[in-house]
């Protein structure tokens, strides 16, 4: 089992002091956002030098992005941006690239285009992919109306439509009705979000996911499961905290998670 956590709990952090919190809170590895404000201003692969003794993988930038847009000109962008999140983790042996679905320009439910721009958006991507020796994810959207892939009958269509793997947010499928039927596309996850739901619906501290988080975790150590696991945490779901709190949280979240791993 590979376990990261996501750069984003540590959004405005250089990405050496994100490479000192990985030893700290003693992980394998990040899961890298590369929206990440002090390498995104200028993508200087020098300040990535301080992940090269660990494992990585690679979550394509959202921010801003719609890959299924009805502004053509924001899916191209989209697209762009995810076609360098491959290139990105192929120079830095990183895997997998996690993409998102998207959602319908709208708050409404999505139809046929959106889904027409999501298979394009996806072939492109899982050929892409395959030339630079990486592989992409796609993960389970969380609960809104207008989000592609919220559902597990979703997901299915597209992760073996285009034959890639998935990541599972456990926090989005639980506020989806559940993760049971996500398990059932178990050989395709390639990463797993770990992280459980305040009552504005952020991600916070599995920890705090009690009984369930521990049933669903112990769960999926029984299948066998040995990739990708991320600790996927927003400090606004925490409060105002500083680096020594955020790498004492981490640490605290990594040992509940890897109780049920060893």
């Amino acid at each position: 089992m590979r376990l990261l956590f996501s750069t984003m709990f540590l959004y405005e952090y250089s990405t050496d002091m994100i490479a000192k919190a990985v030893e700290l809170a003693e992980y394998d590895g990040v899961e890298f956002w590369p929206e990440t404000p002090y390498f995104w201003v200028d993508r200087n692969l020098e300040k990535l030098e301080c992940f090269r003794d660990f494992d990585m993988a690679i979550h394509a930038p959202v921010l801003d992005l719609n890959p299924v847009s009805v502004n053509v000109e924001l899916c191209n962008l989209s697209l762009r941006e995810s076609l360098y999140a491959i290139s990105l983790a192929s120079k830095l042996k990183a895997y997998p690239v996690t993409v998102h679905a998207g959602k319908r320009s709208a708050a409404r439910e999505p139809v046929w285009a959106d889904y027409l721009s999501l298979n394009r958006y996806l072939r492109i991507l899982s050929k892409f992919a395959k030339i630079k020796g990486t592989k992409i994810a796609l993960e389970n959207s969380e609960n809104r109306i207008n989000n592609l892939c919220k559902t597990a009958q979703e997901i299915r269509e597209f992760v073996e439509g285009h034959d890639i793997a998935f990541t599972l947010d456990i926090k989005h499928a639980l506020q989806n009705g559940g993760v049971e039927e996500f398990f059932e596309l178990y050989s395709r996850i390639e990463n797993v979000h770990v992280s459980y739901y305040d009552e504005e619906n952020r991600h916070v501290q599995p920890s705090r996911g009690g009984r369930e988080m521990e049933t669903l975790l112990k769960e999926l150590a029984e299948m066998g499961y040995s990739k990708a696991i991320t600790v996927e945490l927003d400090d606004l779901g925490i409060g105002n905290i500083d680096f020594r709190k955020k790498v004492e949280i981490l640490k605290k979240e990594a040992r509940f998670v890897e109780k049920f791993f060893r």
